[in-house]
């Protein structure tokens, strides 16, 4: 599934490229691996800067409407144009690898449990 975010306020000072991290949707208590570009997508000569967050995760509905909180804990690698679309899809999958594997490390995993991550329906009162 792909997500679209237009970069506003301090997400549009973010250094451009491929990020890894948490996230987590709605009301729902499950996490999944993220790995999301920030840029300006020069494949595709885009104009405005975006963040197109990949959650890790074969999903059977849309989450359109839906809160989504994403929780980045690294960078890859800086933003790059490419030769091809095969290119591109082949490159964005090795990041999606890279992703996995990183997250398994003990300094990004501890953030699999951070609060930012749950609903905001659970935290509320606190």
């Amino acid at each position: 599934m792909a997500i679209l975010l237009l970069m506003q306020g301090a997400l549009a000072e973010a250094v451009t490229g491929i990020y890894l991290g948490w996230a987590s949707i709605g009301d729902s208590k499950q996490i999944y691996k993220m790995v999301m570009s920030i840029g300006f997508n020069p494949y595709y000569n885009n104009t405005e800067k975006t963040a197109e967050p990949w959650l890790l995760h074969s999903f059977e509905k849309d989450f359109y409407d839906e809160e989504l909180r994403l929780l980045v804990c690294g960078y890859i690698r800086p933003e790059a144009n490419f030769e091809s679309l095969e290119a591109l899809v082949k490159r964005i999958h090795e990041d999606a690898a890279v992703t996995k594997a990183a997250l398994t490390d003990k300094a990004f995993a501890k953030y699999e449990q951070d609060r930012f991550l749950m609903p905001s329906t659970l935290h509320a009162d606190q």
